[in-house]
């Protein structure tokens, strides 16, 4: 494996050495609390899984594939990595920002920096130290996010813990790297779970998440975000009293209170305030926000806007109706190109962060919620559909759609009214079904695992409901695929202009995203390819960019400072 650990020190004792009795000019020696606390602040430097998350899923179409009246363009890519994304390839030009390669760097290097901390904690603790409870936590919360995203991405859904032990997971870094090209085993999904949940649990309970030493604690895992993802976690693992557990400590008493302000954001008229009022860190709704280098926005542009939201996947979200809401969905500005490229939210806007303002050179960067009360009362939900709370699980996705300025009541008849209507078109249009089917996926859950008995089919269209309602939640962050891969729910993309179909089946072995090439040229094994929905995938070759980019060179975009 590549070497990405981040490495804070490197202590040398020879006695005899006096030209080594002191440290090197450039060294780090960590030894303060307050240096532990600026060290965490690096461990949230998150890839960006949009760029994946978003072109696998069913929120993109191919724009250079004709729509329903036979309408096609002629785009390019952004980039080559976004076509080979689209088809389910495994990808090639896997350096750049947004590819396989960038996220599990990013993770990983997150997970050295909270590993490096433990170190240190662990050394002034020994020599004398006043104990640091909640950096220990901190670093231990972003140890086990960022193993979560690691198997999300690159693995199978979890399943169950005896099914979950037969599936190749990711290797669970507990330790900082003290060798030169170490070998690491991966050990299985199960494996990778059960160490998340004891992270978890060390944070949460034994150590305690402590905001008070940050200086803005919606940059960090604060109580809330740390409880948002232990909602979101024990969903995944299907721990579903957990789930309702961890997002009341979130929720409280009045989650309608904690809404996103949809009502104040739609005045604002212009995408840059728009954009900002996503990222503010005194809305309640927002639990955790990151920054990461990311050109996933640019991939919405003029002339790169091949795939992208658009077409049946514009129609099924956020341009279509709903169970109380007809027409366009009601809480967001949408924002076209030309009415035809398609459609976005501010929230996947860039920030421009400059290195040299007179050149016009410098990084582009985004923001992510990655956290939000909307998510975890959702994630609540769903848990209460599974554990037969209907009614409550009702009443949460109320709480929803009403902070998005839904007007009508949310109730047992218009969900079953409303899915079943479009449960009838597929039956009828058998032949156009892919214009609605996401809407009423079939749900492979128990074919994943027989474990699954909480699933049943009278609470089938309560799930499609808050699945729906995800989607909508969650446009724009790519953890829509998370939901497609945990149940199983199968995905066509059609494909240029004769549309070619590409079938992502429920146990396809690519729902596990490859490693990168880094990786496996490294020695680490692959990721299995035996089982795929479609034998006609074209050989498509990928392109770098520079990481640097001439914004002056670029028409069209507006130049951000980030904060």
């Amino acid at each position: 494996m590549k070497k990405i650990i981040y490495i804070v020190s490197v202590v040398v004792a020879l006695a005899s050495c006096s030209f080594l009795d002191k440290e090197p000019d450039l060294r780090a020696t960590i030894d303060t609390q307050k240096e532990i606390q600026q060290l965490l602040v690096s461990g949230y430097n998150m890839p960006n899984i949009a760029g994946m998350g978003e072109t696998m899923s069913d929120n993109a179409v191919d724009n250079n594939a004709p729509d329903i009246t036979g309408k096609c363009y002629t785009l390019e890519p952004m980039s080559q990595m976004y076509t080979q994304y689209f088809t389910f390839q495994d990808i090639n030009s896997s350096s750049e920002q947004d590819s396989p390669y960038a996220i599990w760097q990013n993770c990983y290097k997150n997970i050295a920096v909270a590993n490096q901390a433990l170190i240190a904690i662990e050394n002034m603790e020994s020599n004398g130290s006043k104990t640091m409870t909640a950096e220990r936590a901190e670093a231990l919360m972003i140890r086990a996010y960022n193993h979560f995203i690691l198997v999300n991405v690159f693995c199978q859904a979890y399943k169950d813990d005896m099914l979950s032990k037969q599936d190749t997971g990711i290797h669970y870094m507990q330790a900082a790297e003290t060798t030169v090209r170490p070998q690491y085993a991966r050990g299985t999904v199960a494996d990778v779970y059960k160490h998340i949940e004891e992270d978890l649990i060390n944070a949460l309970e034994v150590y305690g998440i402590d905001d008070g030493y940050y200086g803005v604690p919606k940059y960090h895992f604060n109580k809330s975000a740390a409880y948002a993802f232990a909602a979101r976690f024990y969903l995944f693992k299907r721990d579903y009293n957990k789930v309702i557990e961890y997002a009341d400590k979130v929720l409280g008493s009045n989650p309608s209170a904690l809404m996103w302000d949809a009502k104040t954001a739609k005045k604002f008229g212009n995408a840059d305030n728009e954009r900002d009022a996503w990222f503010d860190a005194q809305s309640p709704s927002n639990l955790m926000l990151v920054t990461c280098h990311s050109l996933f926005s640019r991939n919405f542009w003029p002339g790169y806007c091949r795939y992208v939201l658009n077409h049946d996947a514009l129609d099924m979200t956020i341009n279509g109706p709903g169970p109380t809401w007809a027409g366009r969905f009601p809480g967001f500005n949408v924002w076209h190109y030309d009415q035809k490229y398609g459609a976005f939210l501010t929230k996947r806007d860039e920030y421009f962060e400059y290195t040299d303002k007179v050149a016009g050179i410098g990084y582009p960067r985004m923001l992510r919620r990655e956290f939000t009360t909307g998510e975890t009362l959702l994630c609540r939900a769903e848990a209460k559909i599974m554990l037969g709370r209907i009614d409550e699980a009702i009443a949460d996705m109320d709480i929803w759609t009403k902070g998005y300025l839904c007007t009508g009541d949310l109730t047992r008849k218009n969900i079953e009214s409303f899915f079943s209507i479009n449960k009838n078109k597929v039956a009828q249009q058998k032949e156009t079904a892919e214009s609605y089917f996401q809407i009423v996926p079939t749900l492979h859950c128990t074919d994943m695992s027989p474990m699954w008995t909480e699933y049943s089919e009278d609470k089938l269209p309560y799930l499609w409901c808050v699945l729906h309602l995800r989607r909508i939640e969650n446009m724009h962050d790519g953890t829509r695929f998370f939901d497609l891969k945990r149940y199983g729910i199968e995905i066509a993309h059609y494909f240029g202009p004769d549309k070619q179909k590409f079938y992502l089946v429920w146990n396809d072995d690519r729902r596990a995203v490859q490693l990168p090439q880094e990786v496996l040229l490294a020695g680490q094994s692959k990721n299995v390819r035996n089982t795929t929905g479609d034998n006609n995938m074209p050989i498509i070759t990928g392109s770098d960019h520079e990481p640097e980019w001439n914004l002056a060179a670029t028409p069209g975009v507006a130049a951000t400072i980030l904060p």
